[in-house]
């Protein structure tokens, strides 16, 4: 059976901001929020993950500049004030609040970066010891070269 997974979309509680108009092109067509951001070279759901968790000016500023470098046109500029502002609210509100559980629990959760380390140095002792302490498996002795008999007699009619 084909799992339903591959076919849904990632983060698909951010596709409303990702999917929402930001304006009208200066050749005509409309713009979204997904389209801003994979222009500007970056990840969509991800920069948009990253703004849930932004307090809402940093997210408005980011917004803001992100739309700026958009070829807009006239109107769609003039208006960016009231586009972040409704492009704000599509943001998930659970992920600026859950986040900071989430950051607490991954950092309570984190291991270490000696820890890794350890375990394969660990690793790497025991190796050697076991190698160290196995006695080698005996060599077979080689077999002795067998006599080769050699006949001296005289062949008859060869005189």
């Amino acid at each position: 059976m084909i799992s339903t997974e591959a076919f849904a979309l990632k983060n698909s509680n951010l596709n409303p901001f990702l999917f929402a108009d930001v304006g009208t092109e200066l050749n005509g067509s409309t713009l979204t929020m997904l389209s801003v951001l994979a222009r500007l070279g970056r990840d969509p759901w991800a920069e948009a993950a990253k703004w849930t968790n932004l307090p809402r000016a940093a997210a408005v500023e980011c917004l803001t500049q992100c739309i700026g470098k958009m070829p807009l046109g006239p109107r769609s500029l003039a208006e960016t004030t009231a586009t972040v502002t409704r492009l704000i609210l599509l943001l998930p509100i659970q992920a600026r609040t859950a986040a900071p559980g989430v950051r607490k629990a991954a950092a309570v959760s984190a291991i270490p970066a000696w820890i890794p380390i350890a375990f394969l140095f660990v690793c790497v002792l025991i190796s050697l010891a076991v190698n160290m302490t196995t006695p080698p498996a005996p060599i077979a002795p080689a077999a002795p070269p067998s006599a080769q008999v050699i006949d001296h007699a005289p062949v008859l009619g060869s005189q």
